[in-house]
């Protein structure tokens, strides 16, 4: 019998590199598991466009006042799920907070561990036919495009003056 996923060490993949560095990426949401203070695990749905490249680290932002980003805060460790019709990627990691611009807390993403996903033989021709799908016009993908170079300038600015350390 054949494992179904297996570890790739501690790099982002080129798949999901080249996803995340999209300026219009897929519409698709990513699953962010956090623990809750019970140990429970705490899931909410990010989009593409919560994802950002400052030089070679991942970054994500969330609702300054959400529940995933007081667990976060208290916990820092979470997993992030890139799951699509053609790769599936369980990227395990510890986060440092960055601070909060407008209503958004942003955090920078270290990796520790990536596991990739795939059926097994005894599965047979089973296969995903698509990720977990988002949708969204013309007018709110442009909003959603700008919301994040403005976040993405923001953090940068902050690094050059010393305040935030990347």
């Amino acid at each position: 019998m054949r494992l179904v996923s297996q570890e790739l060490g501690a790099r982002l993949p080129g798949d999901v590199l080249a996803e995340v560095s999209k300026e219009v990426p897929r519409f698709n949401a990513v699953p962010l598991v956090t623990l809750d203070r019970e140990g429970f695990s705490h899931v909410a749905l990010l989009s593409y466009f919560e994802l950002f490249l400052h030089g070679d680290s991942l970054h994500f932002f969330l609702n300054c006042f959400s529940r995933s980003t007081k667990f976060l805060k208290e916990r820092p460790r979470c997993t992030l799920m890139f799951v699509h019709s053609d790769f599936v990627y369980y990227i395990k990691g510890h986060v440092r907070w960055v601070g909060d611009f407008e209503s958004q807390s942003v955090f920078q993403f270290a990796v520790e561990s990536v596991w990739e996903d795939f059926p097994s033989r005894e599965e047979g021709e089973v296969f995903l036919k698509t990720g977990i799908r988002i949708g969204g016009g013309e007018e709110e993908t442009l909003r959603r495009r700008h919301f994040r170079e403005k976040i993405a300038s923001q953090v940068e600015v902050r690094a050059r003056e010393g305040r935030v350390k990347i």
